[in-house]
């Protein structure tokens, strides 16, 4: 993983921060750590270790429908899974249900995965490349601009320093263009650990 989107896998409880929102404009750092016993819910954190948000996973869903949170339960975006489609495919909604953005994956791409993230009317905005076995992603924008970083934590650094039996699923994304909408970027996270590392 790229040495910027190191993390700490054992994430402090602090006290919850006052004024801290998900998707504040200071903030371009996430850490999402995901309870695998929860099937996908699980909290969001700032590069401090505050927590700042919640992912809900409804079990009973065809559509793998996860919420995303602020910690007072207001949601801020949903991301469910595409029923009929050739491909792993997901689409991200706001608050309201709107469609914003859908992700797809591209299908023969076994050991270094891509996918690429929509707009509501289908041009492509971002492409996200994995490198080997999908631990670490780059986003770009079609013209070839860095946008985010994505990072999965090491199964044996989470075994060592998460506890004997914590086998939640850790990523960390650094935004490098604070302009780009949040929900969508943070949907990107959700759809690759789910299009590539959960097989769902």
């Amino acid at each position: 993983m790229d040495s910027d989107l190191n993390m700490d896998v054992g994430v402090e409880k602090v006290d919850f921060a006052a004024n801290i929102r998900l998707l504040s404009p200071e903030m371009n750092y996430y850490v999402l750590k995901e309870k695998w016993w929860d099937w996908g819910s699980g909290d969001l954190y700032n590069q401090s270790g505050t927590p700042i948000g919640k992912m809900h996973r409804r079990i009973i869903s065809m559509r793998a429908l996860t919420e995303v949170s602020e910690l007072d339960g207001t949601q801020v975006f949903t991301i469910n899974k595409k029923l009929v489609s050739m491909r792993p495919s997901y689409m991200i909604k706001d608050a309201e249900g709107r469609l914003l953005g859908r992700t797809n994956r591209k299908i023969l791409t076994l050991f270094r995965p891509k996918l690429w993230l929509e707009d509501k009317e289908g041009e492509k905005l971002l492409e996200a490349k994995g490198n080997f076995l999908g631990k670490s992603f780059d986003v770009k924008d079609m013209d070839g601009n860095l946008k985010a970083r994505i990072g999965k934590s090491d199964f044996f650094k989470d075994l060592v320093l998460g506890g004997l039996f914590d086998f939640s699923d850790t990523y960390a994304i650094k935004i490098l263009d604070s302009n780009f909408d949040k929900r969508l970027l943070l949907g990107f996270v959700i759809a690759i650990d789910n299009s590539v590392h959960d097989k769902k």
